[in-house]
């Protein structure tokens, strides 16, 4: 649950225990002086799902825009303006690089040569969105992006498999940094992203059939009343005042009728108000390795970087042959 992990994660930062209980129901033990964050309470337990909190009187309930979401949210903001967080494991190790590098670019006829290698330290932006779906109420969810800025691209493996990595709020290692600091360029990146998981959002929330019907009640209504109206116009021994009255009436339905139909679109449209909670760096050491390949006589250089959490190497763009 990723609401669960945001809010471990925020507790855990403040120097709190939050031990898992059973699916969606954890106990909580918080620093005195974070208390009044948890209403003056030190200790407690906390349901992230809603049938959980019902079995769970004692529980307090979190989900997006409850009290205790926000309380912590608000800790996360004004710890996190430029928090960096570092990878508190070993610089990493890799036995036969070359043969493995090999079988990473399989594809490559030429002939490899390792010309390099170096730990370095790697940098991911991480921001961290609210995701709003207006209409006639509001809904929030959770998303947080992760962006490598050494390769200058989205890295939803990173996101996926960092969350069990030790983090240590100052540098554990002195490594060169090889990440772009291109915050900007990663924001935009991470705000592409999140508007397009905001429009999948939107269109499994349309509810599409239940506003046909609304529209067709609607069209069906007022072509019923306009119907009604051209058919009284065509009396007989009507007067001319009565003809421009039933005229000007079958105007106002049509206004009428247009006004219904877009107050029906608004209340059925859902819009996207994708919002930055917050973001951190996080900074992981890899492995850099310097490749060069020769064909015909022809010979270019790679970099490669192996991430040893996820166990695997990465190509810098431009780089790929």
């Amino acid at each position: 649950m990723e609401l669960q992990k945001l809010v471990t994660t925020a507790i855990e930062a403040m120097g709190g225990i939050v031990v898992p209980v059973e699916y969606a129901l954890c106990q909580v033990v918080v620093p005195e002086e974070y208390k009044d964050l948890f209403q003056g309470r030190d200790e407690l337990e906390v349901a992230f799902d809603f049938e959980v909190a019902e079995e769970n009187p004692q529980a307090e309930f979190v989900t997006f825009g409850s009290y205790l979401f926000d309380q912590i949210m608000g800790f996360v903001r004004r710890q996190a303006v430029s928090t960096v967080w570092f990878a508190d494991i070993d610089p990493p190790a890799l036995s036969g690089p070359l043969d493995k590098i090999r079988r990473f670019m399989a594809e490559e006829r030429g002939t490899l040569t390792l010309r390099s290698e170096r730990p370095v330290m790697g940098a991911w932006a991480v921001f961290s969105f609210r995701i709003g779906y207006v209409s006639d109420e509001k809904e929030e969810e959770f998303c947080r992006v992760w962006v490598d800025m050494t390769r200058g691209a989205l890295d939803e493996d990173m996101g996926r498999s960092a969350d069990g990595v030790p983090y240590a709020d100052t540098p554990v290692h002195a490594l060169p940094v090889v990440a772009r600091t291109d915050v900007p360029g990663a924001f935009r990146l991470a705000l592409e992203q999140v508007t397009e998981v905001g429009q999948r959002g939107r269109l499994q929330r349309v509810r599409q059939a239940e506003l046909e019907r609304e529209r067709k009640r609607i069209v069906d209504y007022y072509d019923e009343l306009s119907r009604e109206i051209v058919k009284r116009t065509g009396r007989k021994g009507l007067t001319e005042e009565k003809r421009k009255e039933l005229l000007d009436k079958a105007r106002s339905v049509e206004l009428e009728r247009q006004k219904q139909l877009a107050e029906i679109e608004k209340k059925y449209d859902i819009r996207v108000e994708p919002v930055l909670d917050h973001g951190v760096v996080v900074m992981a050491p890899l492995l850099e390795y310097v490749v060069s390949i020769s064909e015909r006589r022809v010979e270019k250089e790679v970099t490669l970087y192996y991430n040893p959490i996820l166990k695997r190497f990465a190509l810098v763009p431009g780089d790929r042959p």
